[in-house]
């Protein structure tokens, strides 16, 4: 099955953690019936300061003509903010990647490295966000900036709310999951108040499934308080934002954390979420179980292979009982570096492949 993947490493440790991205994905096409085709995509600030423009069009037409896409990370500290980050808005945009998949699950040997005393973990935490990823103020509609004025519209259409809306509750379908939760702030926004009349539109449509709705504000301290009582949480842009960056700080390092803009059935993007990180970049630290488990994604919403993508995530529960990057440091296991996990890993994976 021939597929062409995109990669783009962008800044900071961007490259690194792409390249055990890249690494994993050369194993399944090694060892199973994937046969990928890599192409590079440059995008970021380093791009910006050689072209002016932080995703080129030549970039942007590799994308459109892959399969899927994984980045690493872009911004640089020596750059206005958003100059270099603009290249993953403009692919989000542009590619009309309205879903932002962003898994939240601390590993049981991890479970010491939760910031959160056990009696809040109860049971565990496995959390799927989904984003609404193009519209509210994100999507920039109207921005006004004045030296005495700021503004930004938060526009939400019926169609942007009833497609996030409906995958989330497929993806509660395929995942087991018994319960979907809204979060939104209904009680004093408009947009909010549309949001929540389309989700229950949508939810009378799976009586098999629970549904909730809880306000911005009750949902962060209730993702606190009692994590292991959400599966899969959908919302708006700025919420999910919000949300699944505070969910990302309680599975041990943001060096975890993947994530996916996602456009079914389209090419869509595949990205770690810990960002650049310029201040450890090239020191050989980074941990790059952010980047694989992308891959794992990939694997499961591009590609539909979910019995790959489950290989992936348990070849990295196997590795981090073994080795573990400084992020993650325990005194009983080996702390590696960015390739040495990497290596670790694949090997597990490959072995399971081969089975």
């Amino acid at each position: 099955m021939k597929k062409r993947i995109a990669y783009c490493g962008g800044d900071g440790v961007g490259p690194e953690v792409v390249a055990e991205g890249l690494k994993t994905l050369k194993v399944i096409s090694d060892y199973s019936d994937f046969d990928f085709e890599f192409k590079e995509a440059p995008a970021g600030g380093n791009v910006y300061k050689k072209f002016g423009k932080s995703l080129p069009d030549q970039s942007l037409e590799i994308i459109k003509h892959s399969d899927a896409l994984l980045f690493g990370a872009a911004g640089l500290p020596d750059l206005p903010p958003g100059v270099g980050e603009v290249a993953v808005l403009e692919i989000r945009q542009g590619l009309d990647l309205f879903v932002n998949l962003r898994p939240v699950k601390l590993y049981e040997s991890l479970r010491d490295r939760c910031p959160l005393k056990n009696e809040f973990i109860g049971e565990g935490i496995d959390i799927t966000f989904v984003r609404e990823n193009t519209e509210g103020l994100y999507a920039k509609k109207g921005a006004v900036l004045k030296d005495d004025i700021a503004e930004n519209l938060m526009v939400v259409t019926r169609n942007g709310c009833e497609r996030i809306i409906s995958y989330a509750f497929e993806y509660a379908k395929r995942m087991d999951h018994s319960k979907v939760t809204s979060v939104d702030k209904a009680n004093v926004l408009s947009p909010s108040m549309l949001w929540r009349k389309i989700f229950h539109e949508i939810g009378d449509k799976h009586p098999d499934i629970e549904k909730e709705d809880i306000y911005i504000d009750a949902f962060c301290q209730w993702l606190i308080r009692k994590p292991d009582s959400f599966q899969t949480v959908v919302t708006g842009n700025m919420f999910g934002d919000i949300i699944s960056d505070e969910g990302a700080f309680l599975i041990g390092s943001l060096g975890m954390a993947a994530s996916g803009n996602i456009n079914p059935g389209k090419v869509s993007m595949y990205e770690p979420i810990h960002g650049s990180a310029p201040d450890i970049a090239g020191k050989g630290i980074a941990n790059p179980i952010g980047a694989i488990l992308s891959v794992k994604l990939m694997m499961q919403e591009s590609f539909q292979s979910p019995d790959i993508a489950q290989l992936i995530e348990d070849s990295v529960e196997e590795a981090l009982n073994e080795g573990r990057t400084i992020d993650l440091k325990n005194p009983q296991i080996k702390t590696l570096t960015t390739i040495e996990m990497g290596n670790l890993i694949v090997e597990k994976l490959k072995m399971s492949l081969k089975r």
